[in-house]
């Protein structure tokens, strides 16, 4: 088991359309992804979520 940790990354998604379109801002996302090892887990925190109460999963 590696011990080596994944670095903590804050991704804003800004304009809808950046994920939409083939831009720099897209392109640099893909290779982010092909970069990076597979991350075992992956912590998401999010002001665009409704549910009743808070809760950790």
């Amino acid at each position: 088991m590696s011990s080596t940790r994944m670095p903590a990354l804050f991704l804003g998604h800004g304009s809808p359309m950046n994920v939409l379109e083939d831009n720099l801002y897209t392109r640099s996302w893909q290779t982010l992804g092909m970069t990076l090892p597979r991350p075992k887990a992956i912590v998401v925190v999010s002001a665009h979520w409704f549910t009743r109460g808070t809760g950790v999963t």
